[in-house]
């Protein structure tokens, strides 16, 4: 039986200002698709501002829309489940090809 390693996993650390441009989100979804394409683990971490996507749900309103997409056609797992600003989860934790040992935590800020 042949057991597939892997050499590296890529972690990426993003932030989409609330200001960005059509041009800088394009970017930063095709970066996301790239990776993804990769065919190794991969971890996301950031805080991309949507406040409109129920990630228990999966609905998301017009501007979120277009970014659940992308996290459901790369088929990544966001693991965060607990608001991270009042009452929305705009920080994620996105990973593909990863088993988290432990949930993920939210704690008081630095």
């Amino acid at each position: 039986m042949y057991v597939s390693q892997v050499d590296f996993i890529v972690v990426g650390v993003c932030y989409r200002s609330q200001e960005a441009d059509e041009n800088e989100i394009s970017q930063l979804f095709e970066c996301i698709k790239t990776v993804t394409d990769l065919k190794c683990p991969v971890l996301i971490m950031g805080d991309f501002n949507y406040p409109g996507i129920n990630w228990s749900t999966l609905k998301a309103d017009s501007e979120g829309s277009k970014f659940l997409k992308l996290v459901l056609d790369c088929y990544l797992d966001q693991h965060l489940h607990e608001p991270t600003r009042v009452k929305n989860i705009l920080d994620l934790v996105l990973t593909s090809d990863l088993q988290l040992k432990d949930d993920v935590r939210i704690t008081a800020p630095v």
